[in-house]
C-alpha cells in the first residue's frame, strides 16, 4: 500500500509511540472516551465486529470480551498492528489484525458492527472523509450498525485549557479551510503525541447519509460511574461538557 505524504506523517507520529500506546488508555480522559463509546455499542454477543484504526487492539480486545464472535482490527501503522498481534499471541482471543488505510479500506467481510475509532479525524480533506465513511459502510451487513468516534464539531477551544487535569493537552494550530488543525499530547512517558483535525458541524452526518446510512445520531457523552451518563458537578464535569470527541451511530438499511 502506497501512503500519501499526509498519511505518511501521521504514520510516523504513531510509529514513534506504538509500544506505549495502550498506556494512554489508562489516562483519565480515556475513561470518558470508553464510557461514551461503549454506550453506543449494540449487544455484541455473537456479532462480527470490524475495528477501524484499531491501533494496538485495545478496543478490539474489549469487543471480543463483550461477546463478539469475530473481531477484525485494521490500522494504517504496521508497528501498531505488530504490537496488537504480539498481545494476541501472548493472550489469544481469536482476533485478526490487518494493516491498511481507512481511505483505501477494502471489503474485509460482512460485519454486524463497524467501529471507526478516531479514523475519520485524520482525513486529508472532505472528499477523503466521505470516502472513509463510505468504505466503512461497505463492510456492514444490511441492518448493521456503524459506531464512529469522531472529533467534536462543537469544540470550545478556550475551554480545552482544563484538559491537562485529564491527562492530555490539545494545542490549536493553523486552519485548513473549515478544519482546525490540532496537536495532541498525552501525559505519559515516553512521549505520545500526534496531529489531527477538528471537523466542522455536519461533516459526519453528511458523510454517513451520502454513504446510504440511516438513523444517524449523535449520542451524549458519558462520565464513568454516572448511571445517567452525565456529570454536572465534580471531577468529570468540565471534560464531559467539552470533550475532544463525539460519538455517532448509524444503520445500514435493509433492502
Amino acid at each position: 500500500m502506497q501512503k500519501s505524504v499526509h498519511h505518511d506523517r501521521i504514520s510516523e507520529q504513531y510509529q514513534a509511540s506504538s509500544t506505549q500506546y495502550d498506556n494512554v488508555k489508562n489516562l483519565p480522559y480515556a475513561f470518558v472516551e470508553r464510557e461514551t463509546l461503549l454506550s453506543g455499542m449494540p449487544d455484541l454477543t455473537g456479532k462480527r465486529v470490524l475495528d477501524v484504526a484499531c491501533g494496538t487492539g485495545f478496543y478490539s480486545r474489549i469487543f471480543k470480551r463483550l461477546g463478539a464472535e469475530a473481531v477484525v482490527g485494521i490500522d494504517i501503522e504496521s508497528s501498531m498492528v505488530d504490537v496488537a498481534r504480539q498481545i494476541e499471541a501472548e493472550q489469544p482471543l481469536g482476533i485478526t489484525y490487518e494493516v491498511g488505510d481507512a481511505a483505501e479500506l477494502p471489503v474485509l467481510g460482512a460485519f454486524d458492527v463497524v467501529a471507526p475509532i478516531w479514523a475519520f479525524v485524520h482525513a486529508k480533506d472532505t472528499a477523503e472523509y466521505h470516502e472513509m465513511v463510505s468504505r466503512c459502510a461497505a463492510n456492514l451487513v444490511s441492518g448493521g450498525t456503524m459506531v464512529a468516534l469522531c472529533s467534536n464539531p462543537d469544540i470550545d477551544l478556550e475551554r480545552m485549557s482544563v484538559y491537562p487535569r485529564y491527562g492530555l493537552s490539545i494545542t490549536p494550530k493553523e486552519r485548513h479551510g473549515e478544519r482546525q488543525v490540532i496537536h495532541i499530547e498525552m501525559d505519559v512517558e515516553p512521549h505520545v503525541g500526534f496531529d489531527g483535525f477538528f471537523w466542522p458541524a455536519g461533516t459526519t452526518e453528511e458523510a454517513m447519509e451520502k454513504a446510504g446510512l440511516t438513523d444517524v445520531r449523535r449520542l451524549p457523552n458519558r462520565a464513568p460511574g454516572h448511571e445517567a451518563g452525565l456529570s454536572e458537578k465534580g471531577y468529570w464535569a468540565d471534560f464531559v461538557a467539552n470533550p475532544p470527541f463525539a460519538l455517532y451511530t448509524a444503520t445500514k438499511p435493509k433492502p
